[in-house]
């Protein structure tokens, strides 16, 4: 699925980047430079953010897992996620 040119078409007030929460997982949603949209989301098992536009859908069509969250909150849960994971690599 492409995106490419979908963020040229909103308006300056959409405010990126966006932050989710989608199925507990923290979600960075930015607009890049030449229009398109680029989505990070957080590895479970490795508390990284990676790339995987395939759950930008849910962004535009939030549903019962998908919770939009100030970047305050998404830089909270990202770091309880690396704590959490790092905990649990010490036991």
């Amino acid at each position: 699925m492409a995106y490419k040119g979908l963020a040229q078409g909103m308006s300056q007030d959409s405010g990126f980047p966006w932050y989710f929460i989608i199925n507990d997982r923290p979600v960075k949603v930015t607009a890049t430079a030449n229009g398109s949209l680029d989505l990070l989301i957080a590895n479970l098992d490795t508390g990284r953010l990676e790339r995987d536009l395939q759950y930008l859908a849910y962004c535009f069509e939030p549903g019962q897992n998908v919770q939009r969250i100030s970047e305050a909150e998404f830089k909270t849960r990202v770091k309880a996620l690396k704590t959490a994971l790092a905990d649990r690599s010490d036991t």
